[in-house]
């Protein structure tokens, strides 16, 4: 072999030996390869036939989200941060995995994977044992909060305090990080799913009209605002759903202003999470956040008025990330460059 060969070789080898990192989300999953970026992003939806077997993943299987065929099961293996169905996780870790190769071929034994904090030894082993099914000799565990502090670009390895709060559809993850540790952290179990059953309950209750889950999240992204002077600027939309009295297709004029109702004590509960961090903090720290505020990601993040929202009720500054939905897998992606100066942020 002469040496343009192997050049040519080395070259090809690596760019198939890429490592990987995954955000395992409760509402997305997305793919991270080393040297290219993302390659893939899904929502965590898995459709399985009568038999078991993977029929539909990402934004096809949550197509059948409330309007599933018959011998079709369609799964959420992530609810609120913690695994819902243990065996759906494994399937659909592989699942995503093998459509990565699909998209980008890479045959990496490596891979880093984005988890809630919430999540028990015993989910964490799960998540350990589908990596390896998939095809990953070596898997690093890295909490949401942390990856995404990376991700959004602020140096955790410095001794001067500071704050993440990552709202995403399962979860609000928040952090206080220090020197590559957590001085504060905690996971509720709120997140973008949460607004969208809130939008769902406040229509049957105040219009008595059914609705399906896409549809309440069409209405989160179109109408809903944390932020009442956004009202005059967003339209009213029809939407259609069933009336619960005549079980008949009915459409309803709704406003931000009602779907303001049900959200707002969402909100408030995501401020209480951070009051009660400050609260559980040395007061060094405490005036440091106070000072610089708070770095806000996650895709519920990207809410019209989330941002204004909490700064006017926090007093405190808050930037929100660049790429919200992305700052986790990306800041686990970063990781990947040198996983021995990073190994204090892996939790297994």
């Amino acid at each position: 072999m002469g040496i343009g060969e192997t050049s040519s070789f080395g070259r090809l080898k690596n760019r198939i030996k890429q490592d990987v990192a995954i955000d395992l989300g409760t509402a997305n999953t997305l793919v991270f390869l080393e040297g290219r970026g993302i390659v893939l992003s899904e929502p965590t939806v898995l459709a399985l036939d009568e038999f078991g077997r993977p029929f539909a993943l990402g934004e096809k299987a949550k197509g059948f989200l409330g309007k599933t065929p018959p011998n079709i099961i369609v799964k959420r293996p992530m609810k609120g941060g913690v695994i819902e169905d243990l065996d759906a996780v494994s399937t659909f870790l592989r699942s995503i995995v093998e459509l990565s190769r699909e998209h980008r071929p890479f045959l990496s034994s490596r891979v880093v994977i984005c988890i809630p904090s919430r999540l028990t030894q015993i989910e964490k082993k799960a998540v350990l044992d589908a990596a390896k099914e998939a095809g990953f000799k070596k898997v690093f565990l890295i909490e949401e909060a942390m990856a995404a502090a990376i991700g959004a670009g602020l140096d955790i390895s410095r001794k001067r305090p500071f704050m993440v709060v990552d709202i995403g559809g399962g979860t609000t993850e928040v952090a206080v990080i220090s020197q590559m540790a957590y001085l504060y952290s905690d996971s509720k179990r709120l997140g973008g799913d949460d607004v969208d059953e809130a939008i769902s309950r406040w229509l049957l209750r105040n219009e008595g009209l059914k609705v399906g889950p896409v549809s309440c999240e069409r209405l989160k992204w179109e109408i809903a605002s944390v932020w009442p002077e956004d009202f005059e600027e967003i339209p009213s939309v029809d939407v259609a759903g069933i009336d619960v009295k005549g079980l008949s297709p009915v459409k309803r004029k709704i406003g931000p202003g009602d779907i303001y109702k049900a959200i707002i004590p969402i909100f408030e509960e995501i401020c209480d999470s951070f009051l009660e961090a400050i609260k559980n903090i040395p007061e060094s720290a405490r005036t440091e956040i106070e000072r610089k505020g708070i770095t806000l990601t996650g895709g519920t993040g990207l809410l019209k008025g989330a941002r204004k929202f909490l700064e006017k009720r926090l007093s405190v500054p808050v930037k929100l990330t660049v790429n919200p939905l992305e700052t986790i897998v990306l800041g686990a992606g970063k990781t990947l460059s040198d996983l021995k100066y990073y190994k204090n942020v892996f939790i297994n």
